[in-house]
């Protein structure tokens, strides 16, 4: 399978036909699957899967993909997933981490861009129209990388996409003027902590330590160490952005 080369994160407009590249403003990314063309075109609604994007921080992994769902690797993330046995649907990177796989679709990156190999995989999943993201191997390894994936996640989150984190004792999602119910199977001590700015009309339920309407700030760590009373606690914001921290937990499959 051939490696094709792109300039920039503009994903979408690429083209892919038989052994050629070109450049068309009305696709998203299409490539050659089994002799034949699959095209990924823009979607107005969601895709009722998830879409996986693994990354190349360091740690266990635990993923279950399911029919209709996408796996993406970012660059070095296809070696986590060459260890447990599982093929992603496509690599996406510079591949200065590794080298570009021969059998599975593969888009090589300008080493020298704006944004990060794990930003430029979840565009993909945009792009196909899913509107749920997992994203693994995203905390670790480099700590820059590692704020970076959560300025990642929060975007999607405002974006109006069903994100989080997957990592090793941790699950962290983000929510953005909505709820989230969180179940205790995924982790009782719980962290809400504002993110980018104020966080207005803070309601937590269900929880040791509730919340009513309250004010969370960026700058002031009100919300650490929080714990789940029972089966389930539910988070609302009216106004800004939470980062949920769920420790203690066994990685899940899905969102739900």
């Amino acid at each position: 399978m051939p490696v094709f080369d792109v300039p920039n994160i503009a994903l979408r407009i690429l083209l892919i036909t038989g052994q050629d590249a070109i450049i068309r403003e009305d696709a998203c990314v299409c490539f050659v699957v089994s002799g034949g063309f699959m095209v990924f075109m823009r979607e107005t609604g969601a895709l009722p899967g998830t879409c996986h994007i693994v990354g190349a921080a360091p740690g266990a992994l635990s993923i279950e993909i399911r029919p209709g769902d996408l796996c993406v690797a970012a660059d070095g993330g296809g070696k986590a997933l060459e260890a447990l046995g599982i093929a992603p649907d496509m690599v996406i990177g510079d591949f200065d981490s590794s080298f570009p796989p021969e059998d599975i679709p593969a888009i090589r990156l300008n080493p020298e861009k704006d944004v990060t190999d794990l930003y430029a995989a979840v565009q993909i999943g945009k792009e196909r129209g899913y509107g749920s993201f997992l994203l693994y191997g995203a905390l670790g390894g480099s700590w820059g990388h590692s704020a970076g994936n959560l300025q990642i996640l929060a975007g999607l989150a405002r974006e109006g996409f069903g994100a989080a984190i997957i990592a090793e004792g941790v699950r962290v999602s983000a929510l953005h003027s909505g709820s989230l119910t969180l179940a205790s199977s995924h982790g009782r001590r719980v962290s809400v902590l504002a993110h980018g700015g104020s966080a207005e009309g803070v309601t937590l339920m269900g929880m040791r330590y509730p919340l009513n309407n309250a004010a969370l700030d960026c700058f002031f760590p009100l919300g650490v160490s929080n714990e789940i009373l029972g089966d389930e606690a539910e988070i609302t914001v009216k106004q800004g952005t939470l980062m949920i921290f769920q420790e203690e937990s066994t990685p899940p499959a899905h969102i739900y």
